[in-house]
């Protein structure tokens, strides 16, 4: 059987091969061909044929992909501090500590 009487399937399956065979084969892309009877822009033609018919496939792959989003409970941070220092007077407060309670503080402090 010819290459000419294949089926577009198979003729892009024997052009997959004959192409890694030529990368494996460490000829460049003329030495390969010379030796295996075969015109280099035929050879050219159908290497971008192939990319083209991969590069398509993995664009479609990657659309199939959907994204998901889960919920994430907010953790609370239970060793955050808030330092105030004044001269030689050094307060700690929890940092969930509210406003309310803070801002006498910082009055006294002025």
């Amino acid at each position: 059987m010819t290459v000419q009487e294949l089926t577009e399937n198979e003729k892009y399956k024997f052009w997959y091969f004959k192409i890694k065979e030529c990368k494996e084969s460490g000829l460049s892309v003329k030495d390969f061909c010379d030796k295996n009877n075969i015109k280099p822009s035929t050879y050219y033609n159908y290497q971008q044929k192939i990319r083209n018919i991969l590069c398509d496939q993995i664009n479609e792959n990657s659309y199939k992909n959907e994204v998901s989003f889960v919920s994430v409970e907010k953790q609370p941070h239970n060793n955050e501090k808030i330092i105030i220092i004044k001269g030689s007077i050094k307060i700690e407060l929890d940092s969930d500590t509210p406003y309310q309670s803070i801002e006498p503080l910082l009055k006294s402090l002025l």
